[in-house]
């Protein structure tokens, strides 16, 4: 995508969340021509009259007219505008203004919901929050610049010409003049600007993501003494951050030292004008007020729109990349009119299944047929790369198929909704990963509404409950981010309790008790038995002590079928099977 499509992209987003609040717009936007109208132009004009009536000496006139109510007219301008900002604008806009922020974080973290496995596997978790909190950030200055910069500028700039036209058109004009002049050149220079502030985002974003990267590993960096090797990293990207920001500053600097020559030239011009008005006798002193007045407020106001226009071109920088992502399609997507997923049997089919991870890669699974039955537990094994997790995350749709398909009691998952499918799978991953939430929030995860008595039933279960009841806080600790308060052990069963009281049709675990000792894996093989009785169960395990009770295990190698059948049934063969087990160390499968 370009850069001006992108922008302009940007500014499409922005606009498709703003105008849900129209109703609110349209009382912001007219409410603020009035009041500053009032505030900016009827108290100029009131001031005008008593000055001229002044410098001419026709205070009887001036007297006439009530000078009391005149006062009184400005202490009203003067309140006016101050309730008219203070109690309806600001606090309406900036209401409004953080609703649509609210609802740009829930599109970006929607869409994200929405994105693949591989999608996250290619990016920091770090740069992804960076990249939403500019995204989000970015409406917030770029509304504020454009509403009162360059909305503010506009009216003045219609009410000045109203107003003074009549009584001073050569200034009038000479203030149009040089504004036109002015803010197509500002904007052009700023467009120059757009690509530097893209590259300073970038490196904001790089800079971010290591700062994540390090800090969430910072225990394999203690372990390994890379501090050192962190630092130089991380100070590569902050260099980088400061060299983009200081190729902006010079950019920046030559450009306002021409346009903000431009902008001065308005004072000067009015000063000029004005002095040679008033000598010829064409002008009063009041208009002359006026002149000033206005010249200077549109003078400061086109100096505020020199920044207003950096801003815009940071803020388009710094949204570049979540735009760019927003208009990323998903590569898992449901179909039109998915079909309800009703399971009965919770039987599994792989028919003629095709699948490689990269396009136009060499495919990993050529047609690969496989039956799972109703209730039958499977044990997948073979060395690593043979594609066992590939099957599991088929299954699940975190990935999917080239050609063939997979279904579920004969219904093709490709045909149902995402969150369906997986409402009827319990997973456990390879890598227990726990929210930075309470112990019970991360077991209830499977049913949320789930009570305290049924969350402690499954941590007994699992075998959770013996260290939960000994920690100060119980069921309500924390668990840090990722669950780092916990061993790897610990974290295991807490998954598995997790998965026991989802109480799926169909269970999937990625080497479950990988992480468990020899003690506590015989207590939780007791658990998952129980756990899966009466359901669909297929495990992945180097650990061959696991899945030697399984019904049927399948060996892969190379993304084929090589063996299958039951441990005693394949130990008679002599085969590949009869080898892993020949070899095993420790109760694991050697690669």
């Amino acid at each position: 995508m370009s850069k001006q499509l992108n922008s302009k992209r940007v500014v499409s987003i922005y606009w498709e969340h703003s105008k849900r609040y129209k109703k609110k717009l349209w009382i912001i936007y007219p409410s603020m021509v009035l009041a500053q109208v009032v505030e900016d132009f009827i108290q100029p004009l009131i001031i005008s009259y008593i000055l001229t009536s002044l410098a001419t000496r026709n205070l009887d006139q001036l007297k006439n007219n009530n000078l009391v109510l005149i006062l009184l007219a400005l202490a009203l301008t003067e309140a006016f505008g101050l309730f008219m900002w203070n109690r309806l604008i600001i606090p309406l806009f900036w209401r409004t203004q953080e609703k649509i922020m609210r609802d740009l974080s829930m599109t970006s973290f929607d869409h994200l919901q929405l994105m693949s496995a591989r999608f996250f596997g290619d990016r920091f978790a770090g740069s992804l929050v960076s990249q939403v909190n500019k995204f989000v950030n970015s409406f917030e200055r770029l509304s504020d610049a454009l509403t009162w910069n360059v909305f503010k500028l506009i009216v003045s700039l219609v009410a000045t010409t109203i107003i003074l036209f009549p009584k001073a058109p050569q200034i009038s004009i000479a203030i149009l003049v040089i504004s036109a002049i002015y803010t197509p050149l500002v904007w052009r220079y700023r467009k120059k600007q757009l690509p530097t502030n893209q590259a300073w985002a970038a490196a904001e974003t790089e800079r971010t993501g290591q700062l994540a990267d390090a800090i969430s590993n910072i225990m394999a960096v203690k372990s390994f003494a890379g501090e050192k090797a962190e630092h130089k990293r991380m100070q590569s990207k902050v260099d980088a951050v400061f060299d983009r920001s200081m190729d902006t500053l010079r950019m920046n600097t030559r450009h306002e030292s021409i346009t903000g020559s431009v902008q001065r030239s308005i004072n000067v011009s009015v000063i000029v004008l004005s002095v040679l008005l008033a000598i010829n006798g064409n002008i009063d002193i009041g208009v002359i007020y006026l002149a000033l007045t206005f010249g200077i407020a549109i003078m400061r106001r086109l100096w505020d729109l020199n920044m207003t226009f950096r801003t815009v071109t940071r803020v388009f920088g710094d949204a570049h990349d979540m735009a760019e992502i927003l208009d990323t399609k998903p590569e898992i997507v449901d179909i039109d009119n998915p079909q309800e997923l009703e399971i009965k049997d919770a039987h599994i089919d792989f028919k003629d299944v095709t699948f490689a991870h990269e396009k136009d890669a060499e495919p990993l699974f050529k047609k690969l047929s496989m039956h799972i039955d109703n209730g039958e537990k499977i044990g997948l094994v073979g060395h690593s790369g043979g594609g066992k997790t590939t099957i599991t995350k088929l299954l699940m749709r975190f990935m999917d198929i080239q050609n063939g398909a997979i279904s579920i009691d004969d219904q093709n998952i490709a045909n149902v909704k995402q969150t369906d499918l997986r409402r009827h799978i319990a997973y456990v991953p390879q890598e227990p990963i726990l929210f930075h939430r309470t112990l019970s929030e991360n077991i209830a995860y499977g049913q949320p509404n789930a009570t305290q008595e049924q969350i402690e039933h499954v941590a007994k279960l699992a075998h959770a409950h013996e260290f939960i009841k000994d920690l100060p806080l119980g069921y309500k600790t924390l668990v840090g981010e990722r669950g780092v308060k916990l061993s790897g052990g610990q974290r295991q069963r807490i998954v598995i309790a997790r998965a026991m009281i989802k109480d799926a049709h169909i269970l999937v675990l990625d080497e479950a008790t990988s992480a468990l000792d020899s003690e506590s894996e015989v207590l939780i093989q007791k658990a998952l038995w129980t756990l899966m009785e009466g359901k669909t169960a297929i495990v992945i395990a180097h650990r061959l002590s696991t899945i030697q009770k399984m019904d049927r295990i399948i060996v892969l190698s190379e993304g084929k079928i090589i063996e299958e059948g039951s441990h005693t049934q394949l130990l008679a063969k002599k085969g590949a099977y009869a080898n892993l087990w020949k070899h095993q160390s420790g109760g694991f499968i050697e690669d």
